[in-house]
């Protein structure tokens, strides 16, 4: 059961409804985290994530002592607090577990589910970061900052909706890697693609997953489409997946809630419209008005007078609201 915090003052209210659920969340930031031992391959690991993210990832350089996710992960949790970051990258090397990136989702400042993937092949012996891989060839990998990727998950496993692993490391990668949410693309800015592929599943193996870049180059084709070709760059990855956390399913149902969505076009509220301009204009109709009880600025001209004849013969207007009732009873009646 989650603990349900009410704000004490009005900076507490507006943080608090800054992070109640959006009809289009925000990108989540990433933090990058060496742990006690890191080896070449895995700050290769880290450096390529970051590159890919920019600017929606922190990396620290520092090593993190006696941090274990899977053991204990306040410091974790403390750390994506503290620099407002909703996925973890936790690269780490040990006897029993070499070349471990652990991918960690938080929720709430809680860690919400947790997945380990083994780094495998000749990444192992990689020197450098960047795309520079011995024996590969491949070209650098260069992005430019925001720019937003095309995502393709080879592979049947990824519709497996029996297994939860895939569906895990789907939208974990989604996440790291959508960026802002965007209306409208410009064909320009399509540069690079992104391709995760998963191998058929197998008893008794865990799956491999492989990650791929590639820089699209479109070329003359004779006809309204151009030919498009992929041309390979940076590192390539291959990992097996490890141990897995999976979320609750009380928490997951609350961390999937979404914000209210706004009414669709068909059903716009009445007398509420836009002009030429853009503005919102609206009309607003009113009963039948009363001009008997309206009232009216008071003028001295516009008050009633009565002519009340004097002893020489001339008649004195009076006005009717300066004369009391007890006077008109005195005065003699005339004729």
């Amino acid at each position: 059961m989650l603990r349900e915090v009410k704000p004490r003052n009005p900076r507490t209210a507006r943080i608090l409804k800054a992070r109640d659920p959006q009809v289009i969340e925000p990108p989540k930031r990433t933090l990058l985290l060496h742990g006690p031992k890191c080896p070449l391959p895995l700050h290769a690991v880290l450096k390529t994530f970051h590159t890919l993210t920019k600017p929606n990832s922190i990396l620290f350089r520092k090593k993190n002592e006696n941090t274990y996710p899977f053991e204990n992960a306040e410091s974790l949790e403390f750390l994506a607090g503290k620099n407002e970051c909703g996925i973890v990258v936790w690269g780490s090397s040990t006897k029993k577990r070499p070349n471990c990136v652990t991918l960690v989702r938080l929720y709430n400042g809680k860690v919400l589910e947790m997945c380990e993937m083994m780094l495998l092949g000749p990444q192992q012996e990689m020197g450098m970061a960047g795309g520079q891989q011995s024996g590969r060839g491949a070209m650098p990998l260069n992005v430019g900052v925001g720019m937003k990727p095309m995502m393709l998950f080879a592979g049947s496993a990824w519709e497996d909706s029996t297994s939860s692993v895939y569906p895990m490391l789907k939208s974990l990668f989604l996440d790291m890697f959508k960026g802002e949410e965007a209306n409208k693309i410009d064909v320009e800015g399509l540069q690079y693609l992104l391709m995760v592929a998963a191998e058929e599943p197998v008893e008794g193996s865990a799956p491999v997953i492989h990650l791929r870049w590639y820089k699209i180059r479109t070329k003359k084709s004779g006809q309204k489409l151009p030919r498009v070709e992929l041309d390979e760059v940076g590192p390539k990855f291959d990992f097996r997946v490890g141990r897995i956390q999976e979320a609750e399913e009380s928490v997951m149902k609350e961390a999937m809630k979404q914000g209210k969505r706004p009414n669709e076009l068909g059903k716009a509220k009445k007398n509420i419209g836009m002009d030429s301009v853009g503005d919102k204009i609206g009309r607003v109709h009113l009963g039948r008005q009363d001009l008997g009880v309206l009232q009216t600025r008071k003028m001295k001209g516009l008050k009633r007078r009565a002519s009340i004849e004097t002893d020489d013969g001339d008649v004195d207007m009076l006005d009717v609201d300066d004369i009391s009732e007890g006077d008109v009873m005195k005065r003699p009646r005339t004729g």
